[in-house]
């Protein structure tokens, strides 16, 4: 009977959980950009003037391209990098932010970072279509490999982002510090991955401890499969889904953990 008692109360626990998932993204995407007079062309800007601040780095330092245009080859890797780095930031204070909902209804914490993550992606269809018309403009074909590769590459960055947000806003609900700090981690982050130049350019040697980084396979593989119409490596995808892995292992056992003591600490 216990059983069936539990069964029920965690099936109300989800259906609850999906219901406010929706009304959270409503929330999120409506509340960003109102009264902002660009409104969601912000989520264009960023990658944007990231990839004119690289271009112009380029003009004083000597940075290969794999002899594909510049502009389109910076911007093919920050379109998913500006994905995961908001996606990760907005996860950070996702708990504090909803303090006044997770201290009144009974459901799967896990539902805000989530939420933070889905919200992101609508910032990445609107860069992602800017994308589009440069392959246009720089007549470059889709390939056959960006059907299935496309969606795959995106949902590894989402994996990632959510188990990285599930980490930093389980500590954020303790120590803010860490919820200020993931900014200035993922500009140093963008660094360590091929985004501003190829993974080609990463001395051999090193290449396999620089791909322990997954965004570098994921990054190198979105950029393969978009401007040089070639499928992403295998074993680049592999080692970055395996790291993915790990890492939503040991973030989910720390959110657990933790999210016991949310209500008493935010």
């Amino acid at each position: 009977m216990s059983d069936t008692g539990d069964f029920r109360g965690e099936f109300r626990d989800m259906v609850r959980s999906f219901t406010l998932l929706q009304a959270l993204l409503y929330r999120d995407i409506s509340a960003r950009y109102k009264k902002s007079l660009l409104g969601p062309a912000w989520a264009i800007l960023q990658p944007l003037v990231l990839m004119v601040i690289f271009s112009m780095l380029r003009g004083i330092v000597k940075i290969p391209s794999d002899n594909i245009p510049y502009v389109i080859f910076s911007y093919s890797a920050l379109v998913p990098w500006t994905f995961f780095s908001n996606a990760v930031n907005y996860c950070g204070p996702s708990i504090l932010t909803n303090a006044a909902i997770l201290k009144k209804m009974a459901l799967w914490r896990e539902v805000f970072p989530l939420a933070a993550v889905v919200t992101a992606v609508f910032d990445f269809v609107m860069s992602f279509a800017v994308l589009v018309g440069m392959m246009a403009w720089f007549r470059i074909p889709f390939s056959a490999h960006a059907l299935w590769a496309v969606p795959l590459l995106l949902f590894m960055a989402s994996a990632l982002a959510f188990g990285i947000g599930m980490f930093v806003a389980a500590l954020g609900s303790f120590k803010r510090d860490i919820i200020f700090a993931m900014p200035f981690i993922m500009q140093f982050w963008i660094f360590a991955t091929p985004v501003m130049y190829p993974l080609s350019s990463v001395p051999a040697r090193w290449r396999v401890l620089y791909l322990l980084n997954p965004m570098a396979g994921i990054v190198e593989g979105f950029r393969n499969v978009l401007i040089k119409g070639t499928p992403p490596g295998m074993g680049q995808l592999g080692l970055a889904a395996a790291v993915t892995l790990c890492v939503l292992a040991l973030s989910w056992t720390v959110f657990r953990l933790l999210s016991q003591y949310f209500a008493d600490v935010i």
